[in-house]
């Protein structure tokens, strides 16, 4: 919900052209189809995790992928390359730590 909502209000804000969104969640399809419908210059990108050795056809998040302007596959080794060290400053002086099992 936070990340519909976050795009909604960057739309009206006209803080971006697109939005790149990396998840196969279909709660966030009447918040990508709200942007698209409200917004219909500003592109809505979808990559969704996948597994290719699974399949060869994207099968998952068909409503998500439907409801973007473009989607892709996301190999799930690439993830990793996308995640925060698992400590970072949390701008008071401490630490936000990242669970292991992330």
């Amino acid at each position: 919900m936070n990340i519909a909502v976050s795009m909604l209000d960057d739309a009206y804000q006209n803080a971006c052209d697109q939005f790149v969104l990396v998840s196969g969640d279909s709660d966030l399809v009447p918040g990508v189809n709200l942007v698209r419908t409200r917004f219909p210059t500003k592109k809505v990108i979808v990559y969704v995790p996948h597994i290719p050795a699974l399949s060869s056809t994207p099968g998952a998040a068909v409503e998500l992928r439907s409801s973007a302007t473009t989607h892709r596959d996301l190999p799930l080794n690439l993830l990793r390359h996308a995640q925060f060290r698992a400590q970072i400053p949390d701008g008071a002086g401490g630490l936000i730590t990242k669970p292991p099992s992330w």
